[in-house]
This record gives C-alpha cells, sequence and structure tokens, in this order.
C-alpha cells in the first residue's frame, strides 16, 4: 500500500515538474520573441532613417513621387511596391534589388533600388509577412544568418562601390570639400583651398570622413546579431577579405 501510494506521489510530482518545466521554458521563448520584435522593428526605424541620409545626400538619385509611398511601406511593415529592371522587367527579390543599386551603368533613382532591397531583405530574413511569431523557435536561422553577412557586405560596397567612370554610386562618408573636389575634378592644391566648405570654413583639409552611415548600418547588424543570440546562434565578425570575396546571399 505504501509503494503505491510512494510511486502515484513521485509520478505526480515529475509530471507537475514537466508541466512547470514547459512552462517556463514557454514563458521563456515567448520573452525571447518579444524581443526579436523590438530588434525588426528598431531595424526597420533605422531604414527610415537611413534613407532619410542618403536622399538629402544624394538628392537626383530617387525619385520624390515613391518618396512618401516607400516610407508608409516601411513604417506598416508591408511589400506592396515593385520596381523594374532596365529591361522593364518587374524585379522579383532583394537581390536583384541590391543588384540594380549597385550597378555600374547609369541606373536612375539608385537610392530607391538600394533602400528597397534592403528592407525586402529584412522582410524576408524576419518573415515578417507572418509577423505573429509567439516563440523565437519560429524565425529562421538561415535567412537571419544570411541577412547578417549581408548587411556587412552591404555596409562595404556602399562605402567603396563606383561606376565606369570611377565615381562613387552613393556620397556617404565623403565631406563636403572632397564631393565638391570630385565634381570639379580640382588638380591644384590651391583651388582646393578656395571650395567654398573650405572658404566657409565648414570644414578643413583634415577634417574627418562621415561614418554616420556606416553606424546606422552597424546598428542594423547589432540587432541582427540580437536576435541570433535569442534563436540559439552565436554571431561572429566577418573579416574584411571574406566580405570583399562574397555577393550578397540571397
Amino acid at each position: 500500500m505504501y509503494k503505491k501510494i510512494l510511486l502515484i506521489t513521485i509520478f505526480v510530482t515529475l509530471f507537475s515538474g514537466c508541466n512547470n518545466y514547459n512552462r517556463v521554458n514557454q514563458l521563456f521563448q515567448t520573452q525571447r520573441a518579444v524581443s526579436i520584435s523590438q530588434d525588426y522593428k528598431d531595424i526597420l526605424n533605422l531604414v527610415i532613417k537611413y534613407k532619410n541620409k542618403l536622399d538629402k545626400r544624394n538628392p537626383k538619385h530617387y525619385n520624390k513621387d515613391f518618396k512618401s509611398a516607400i516610407y508608409k511601406q516601411i513604417e506598416l511593415i508591408e511589400k506592396n511596391i515593385t520596381l523594374k529592371d532596365t529591361n522593364n522587367y518587374r524585379l522579383v527579390n532583394y537581390k536583384q534589388y541590391l543588384d540594380l543599386a549597385f550597378n555600374k551603368k547609369g541606373i536612375k533613382y539608385r537610392n530607391d533600388y538600394l533602400i528597397l532591397g534592403l528592407y525586402y531583405m529584412i522582410y524576408d530574413a524576419y518573415s515578417l509577412e507572418k509577423m505573429h511569431k509567439f516563440t523565437a523557435f519560429n524565425y529562421d536561422n538561415d535567412k537571419l544568418t544570411k541577412l547578417y553577412k549581408n548587411l556587412y557586405i552591404l555596409r562595404w560596397k556602399i562605402r567603396t562601390a563606383k561606376d565606369i567612370n570611377g565615381n562613387y554610386l552613393f556620397l556617404t562618408w565623403q565631406n563636403n570639400w572632397q564631393i565638391e573636389y570630385m565634381n570639379k575634378k580640382i588638380n591644384d592644391l590651391n583651388d582646393i583651398r578656395k571650395l567654398n566648405s573650405i572658404i566657409s570654413k565648414q570644414e578643413n583639409l583634415m577634417s574627418h570622413s562621415n561614418f554616420s552611415f556606416e553606424i546606422i548600418l552597424s546598428m542594423m547588424i547589432n540587432r541582427v546579431e540580437s536576435t541570433l543570440r535569442n534563436i540559439g546562434t552565436e554571431p561572429s565578425d566577418i573579416a574584411i577579405d571574406t566580405i570583399t570575396s562574397l555577393v550578397f546571399l540571397i
């Protein structure tokens, strides 16, 4: 009789313990999912901030008629804007957008291809068409790892990519005097000192480069790192020689 009671007690205790463990684990995973949702919301806010800075810095390279629609799409986490390539075919994935953004030939509205490519890359990695995820297990490790690597590649390409004439595709890190210098194609040092941004003393020839664009992309990378840790993956930094040898992953 006593043995029977003891066995029942042990069974109930073990069953109750399993239930408690499952509840705690489920709560833990739900909390992680909440943290991940904050990660992608932060990233999307950074995309909006980046677009704003990029358009101000490169005002001839975005479609003013699409401006508010792109902002609205990102804010509402939608995916309804589709651009076309140079052959008038509709683009179907973020890599096509990014490939056009970095096309060395003359591409009209290059900023829009870059921003939409970046946004759709994030949208796909976080599967934002299915936003209601209650545990961290619902996120795709492979897609998020690709996003992590792609952001490293993107940060490097924006800084270094040039067109067929040797001009930078995107003005980001350059100071105002450097932009004037490139536009006027000045060779004489005395003429450099006559540039408007130097004469007005807004800058000097020793002024530091503008790292604000890279900082925004670095913050995006940081949020993806947070997400990867929450789904059980430890991300690692990517060496520059690795970045330069890679193309965008899809």
